[in-house]
């Protein structure tokens, strides 16, 4: 019997950029018959994996299908999928993924989860890009990692939205994607800070009319008290009217971590 696969994404010239996807409705029973359908066109080694895949969280069936419908899309692309890139160990992008996403949904599934989120709110390019760093990383062997994936989540949309520019040919806006994500999950990074970046930067946009740059590693890499952050932030929208009025390039990072001299 020929299965027939349930696509997610339509056919043809699809949007560019900060793309927000509908919900994936497709039932475990769907989402099996559609990866087995592109397994049968892939490599032996993905082929061995269905087994595996076949007992996974089906919470996470959907990523495998929408990992191997981009592998195999026809879309009009000024580039093809680098899903299928072959890598200098010899295997492609997509075998390398394929396994961790597998091995991730046992054990460390806050990378998965943050990587549908990527796909549900980017178009194809910018998530096979992400898709492509995951293959590459060791998050899934590394718990602390994961942690911070957790931490940056709420922010993929944001991201999203104040990176991507396409056409991409013109611009690096797809690097800036990377590596604002690459930014949020180093190992640097520290999980309490990253996870309150996005109410910083709402905290700031509310109380500041003129923009004000947000200095991105010095605030997730900080080893300041998130108690002493508080305060020196209650004090920044007390001193705000004062800033605003003398037209002050106030650096708010600097303000919130080293002021604690202010009580």
């Amino acid at each position: 019997m020929i299965k027939v696969p349930k696509l997610r994404f339509n056919s043809g010239w699809r949007g560019m950029g900060a793309v927000v996807r509908e919900k994936d409705t497709r039932s475990t029973k769907e989402l099996l018959n559609t990866i087995e359908y592109f397994s049968s066109k892939a490599d032996n080694d993905i082929k061995e994996l269905l087994p595996e895949i076949k007992t996974m969280n089906p919470k996470y069936l959907g990523l495998v299908s929408d990992t191997l419908e981009f592998a195999n899309s026809h879309i009009m692309l000024f580039k093809k999928t680098n899903l299928n890139d072959r890598l200098p160990n010899g295997k492609t992008v997509l075998s390398m993924l394929l396994p961790k996403i597998v091995k991730g949904a046992k054990t460390e599934h806050k990378a998965l989860d943050f990587a549908m989120d990527v796909i549900n709110n980017t178009d194809q390019m910018a998530s096979e890009r992400f898709l492509t760093e995951l293959s590459l990383s060791n998050v899934f062997e590394n718990p602390d990692k994961s942690r911070i994936f957790e931490a940056a989540r709420p922010m993929v949309k944001d991201i999203a939205e104040t990176t991507l520019r396409p056409p991409y040919f013109a611009n690096r806006s797809l690097e800036n994607f990377v590596s604002f994500i690459n930014l949020l999950t180093s190992d640097k990074a520290k999980v309490d800070k990253v996870g309150f970046l996005k109410p910083f930067a709402d905290f700031i946009s509310e109380t500041f009319k003129s923009n004000k740059p947000i200095v991105v590693p010095d605030f997730i890499c900080s080893d300041a008290p998130k108690q002493k952050i508080l305060e020196n932030m209650n004090t920044l929208s007390k001193m705000a009217p004062v800033f605003e009025k003398q037209n002050s390039n106030i650096n708010v990072v600097d303000f919130v971590l080293k002021n604690t001299n202010l009580k």
